[in-house]
């Protein structure tokens, strides 16, 4: 591949690079680049930007191509729509038995109430129906669900009306995973994975968990993208414990990690927090607690494996942090880094504390869209919690400054997968002082994501897998290393293609993965 700029941030400018045997075996000039690999394929790509693949670190895919075939709420405007939606969806369907839907958002509609179950029930003709919010930390399900999960009104969270939070919808969630085939979260892992190649990502991590999904979601996602070169990390979000551990070696994880949840979401309203929500009454709810963490952590790092946890409130990211000093003390710091545990998402928490997870080499595992979505004044995070605790969302900048590993993610199907945006997000966060140069921004968005999962790659040097995508940009618009500037008048770089272990495996004249 000749006369294209290669992003390579920190190294000397390149415009060839070639594949041998899957890997990266040169990276210089054009002449020279002809003169050793004399006889070669020349691919000419005047004018391309070739980047290293991008890592999500962070992903749902079974889930995120279930939605895509799914009943899509995202900007329904009040309930009325989005029970239109709903009954529209089923006319066009009308042999479905299982309705999927995602993205509804109460905070703008004229009344702000969830559809009732009853009105659910009419609109859908008595199908089973799970309706989640934005975030998937609620949901509105239909009689039909309830009566094939009788046990849900028996659980927290559960509200006659319909709207299940906490543990009644993390048991209706994975209610949904009983009641789809395999045939179908294999479809719809396969649709995920097409899609995430499109966005120029080499490499997911996939998060699974018993409130998600069954364990063998995993393996679907696994043997789809093994299908055309994928790198599929897994993770098994479930307390440490025998049959945990042989669940998450018989999947083929590498860990107990992920979406194993101290707390809720922002959104929901059950994101863990120190002092009440601003809009409503109530601190939110924790799931585990600190004697569990801790446990948890200690009984990982002793297997060699990594642990972790979903944390996004105050309270509950303060607790995670105080589980992985507890955990060092007894285990000791160099078995913690070596274990390179993981806490997810980590939107809310103190800067003074950042130094523990440094010291004890815990990655943050975070998602810049968040803020994009929800940073801006007057969006979620000041309605929720007032304009002084929203100022300091997601401090990317304060994590940098820590030392602490960053590794990004878009906890797809909750935001959509995404490469160049992922970065522009970090690199324009809504709070000046916490944005990252766009360099550190795209090192988090593919050095950091296999850093997180113990592994190298992530740059295109001699010896690497030949993991990368191709991109058009404007010259113009690259800096010396050849990254974008990323200028919020400036369009993103369009996708042309995507090579995985040397092999081109989609490109923007095909309609899927090849």
């Amino acid at each position: 591949m000749v006369d294209a700029v290669i992003a390579r941030p920190g190294a000397a400018p390149a415009e060839a690079l070639v594949i041998d045997g899957g890997r990266v075996g040169y990276v210089g000039t054009a002449g020279e680049a002809r003169s050793r690999y004399s006889g070669a394929e020349e691919i000419g790509l005047a004018g391309a930007l070739i980047a290293p693949a991008f890592v999500d670190a962070h992903t749902h895919l079974v889930q995120t191509g279930l939605v895509a075939d799914g009943l899509d709420l995202r900007g329904a405007g009040s309930r009325t729509e989005v029970l239109d939606r709903l009954a529209a969806y089923v006319r066009q369907r009308p042999g479905r038995r299982l309705v999927l839907g995602q993205g509804w958002d109460e905070r703008s509609w004229p009344d702000p109430t969830a559809p009732s179950r009853a009105e659910v029930d009419r609109a859908a003709g008595g199908r089973v129906v799970y309706l989640a919010r934005v975030d998937v930390h609620s949901a509105v399900v239909s009689t039909s669900l309830l009566d094939a999960r009788p046990e849900i009104a028996g659980l927290p969270g559960f509200g006659p009306d319909g709207l299940l939070r906490r543990d009644a919808h993390h048991a209706a969630r994975a209610a949904v995973g009983e009641l789809t085939t395999d045939a179908e979260r294999r479809a719809a892992a396969r649709v995920a994975v097409d899609a995430a190649v499109r966005q120029g990502l080499g490499c997911v991590h996939e998060l699974g968990g018993p409130h998600l999904g069954p364990v063998e979601d995993l393996v679907r996602v696994r043997d789809e993208g093994r299908r055309i070169g994928l790198e599929v990390v897994g993770y098994w979000g479930e307390s440490a414990s025998d049959e945990a551990f042989a669940r998450m070696a018989a999947s083929g994880a590498v860990g107990l990690a992920g979406d194993l949840c101290v707390d809720g979401a922002i959104g929901s309203r059950t994101a863990a927090l120190r002092e009440p929500y601003a809009d409503a009454a109530g601190r939110g709810v924790r799931y585990l607690d600190l004697d569990q963490l801790t446990e948890h952590l200690i009984a990982c790092t002793r297997a060699g494996v990594q642990g972790g946890f979903h944390c996004i409130g105050d309270d509950a990211v303060a607790a995670a942090i105080e589980a992985v000093g507890r955990a060092g003390a007894v285990v000791g710091r160099e078995a913690m880094v070596a274990a390179r545990h993981r806490l997810e998402h980590v939107e809310m928490v103190d800067v003074a504390e950042l130094g523990r997870l440094d010291t004890f080499g815990v990655v943050a595992s975070v998602q810049p869209a968040f803020d994009a979505a929800w940073g801006a004044p007057g969006e979620l995070y000041e309605q929720r919690l007032g304009p002084d605790r929203a100022r300091l969302m997601n401090p990317l900048r304060s994590f940098a400054a820590a030392r602490v590993m960053l590794a990004f993610g878009s906890d797809t199907p909750v935001t959509p997968l995404a490469g160049w945006e992922t970065v522009r997000a970090a690199a324009r966060h809504h709070q000046s002082r916490q944005r990252l140069s766009v360099a550190d921004a795209f090192a988090a968005a593919t050095i950091g994501g296999h850093a997180a999962a113990r592994r190298s790659g992530g740059r295109l040097a001699v010896g690497e897998r030949a993991d990368l995508a191709i991109w058009q940009a404007e010259p113009a618009s690259l800096d010396a290393d050849g990254l974008p500037r990323l200028a919020e008048d400036v369009p993103l770089p369009e996708w042309q293609g995507t090579v995985l272990g040397g092999r081109l495996v989609a490109d923007r004249d095909h309609t899927g993965a090849r």
